[in-house]
């Protein structure tokens, strides 16, 4: 069977907990590209064995790399190391010798919990120069990872600014508003006289800076200020130290669980602010999400590599400097900053991003 060049197999299938994928491939597909989804085998030359199966497929398009590469760093030995390393680029290399085009998104500099990030860009710098070609979410993120990968990427890279999330979930009313606000115990006693919420929600891990935003909220002595935390807990040890800071500061509102689409926007009908205090990452799909709903943002002085929002819709904060930006961000003009972030979302459609990625398909295709 000759490999069709319209057909696209998107790796791994990360659609369950996250709507990034989904909707790239539904605007991919308006551009008549057939998409498909798998995860990585798990063996030595993956890709490869993948591809033997699916001699229908002719692009494939990485997204996270993490379950590939993590077997990569379960050994100290050198050797084993460089061994594994080259068998990777190997793979690589016999897929695109099936005559298959290998993309790849470069969505982190490394993974979000690395285990060795020295080694680990060594790895994607591999990858990066074996693939067909690279996408970015930022003209930001390019020469940041020309830098940190240490190799020209400017000749096979595409920036595709990432798309937002406006129309994506469900309206919510006042009536599950009122409802949620009650649950958590958030005054909402009028205009000038209520609690003002920080908001942070999605999956809660470590490298997202919970623990910096914690303990920064904590040192503001405001008394109606709340931290609402909702969202899954990957490690036990993060979740009970988060419980015990709940316990001891009745200002920080800890909700534990996984938040379903139609509860998200209810959610963030509460915030004053979103606050995405993330340490290292190239894009960010909360950020979208928190414009989408016209929320003003916090960030760290490195999201500024997302491109959006700016000074306009966000307070910056270099490192240790959190809570000056939690007390800034109550003082700024929090109506004009949303109004800034969802007009900015609204410019940034599923549709383009398909286009423009269509467009690389057939450039380097």
């Amino acid at each position: 069977m000759a490999r069709n060049k319209r057909k696209v197999l998107f790796l791994p299938d990360w659609r369950q907990s996250n709507p990034y994928q989904t909707m790239l491939a539904q605007a991919v597909a308006e551009q008549g590209y057939a998409v498909d989804f798998a995860d990585y085998p798990k063996a030595r030359l993956a890709l490869f064995r993948l591809l033997l199966a699916r001699r229908d497929v002719g692009l494939v398009h990485l997204h996270w790399i993490t379950p590939w590469i993590e077997s990569h760093f379960w050994s100290a030995n050198p050797v084993k190391r460089w061994v594994k390393l080259l068998i990777l680029l190997l793979d690589v290399r016999l897929c695109r010798l099936l005559g298959v085009k290998v993309f790849w998104t470069v969505h982190n500099l490394v993974s979000h919990e690395s285990e060795d990030s020295l080694w680990e860009k060594r790895i994607r710098r591999g990858l990066a120069r074996q693939a067909t070609a690279c996408f970015v979410h930022s003209n930001g993120a390019l020469p940041l990872l020309e830098h940190e990968y240490n190799t020209r990427l400017a000749d096979k890279t595409t920036v595709v600014p990432h798309a937002s999330y406006v129309g994506r979930y469900p309206v919510s009313g006042p009536g599950e508003i009122a409802r949620l606000r009650k649950t958590l115990g958030i005054s909402d006693r009028g205009l000038g006289n209520r609690d003002f919420v920080y908001l942070f929600v999605g999956i809660i891990r470590k490298y997202k800076g919970i623990d910096d935003l914690v303990t920064a909220f904590r040192s503001i002595p405001d008394s109606d200020a709340k931290l609402v935390i909702a969202g899954s807990v990957i490690a036990p040890d993060l979740r009970d130290w988060l419980n015990a800071e709940a316990a001891q500061d009745p200002r920080i509102i800890f909700r534990e669980g996984y938040i379903p689409d139609e509860e998200l926007p209810v959610f963030l009908a509460l915030a004053d602010a979103v606050v995405l205090p993330y340490a290292q990452t190239l894009t960010s799909g909360a950020a979208l999400l928190a414009m989408s709903y016209a929320k003003p943002l916090v960030l760290p002085e490195t999201a500024r590599v997302y491109d959006v929002p700016g000074d306009a819709g966000a307070v910056y904060f270099d490192p240790g400097r959190l809570p000056a930006a939690l007390s800034a961000i109550r003082k700024a003009d929090l109506a004009a900053m949303g109004a800034f972030n969802i007009s900015e979302a609204r410019t940034r459609s599923w549709a383009n991003m398909g286009a423009i990625t269509e467009a690389a398909y057939a450039r380097h295709g």
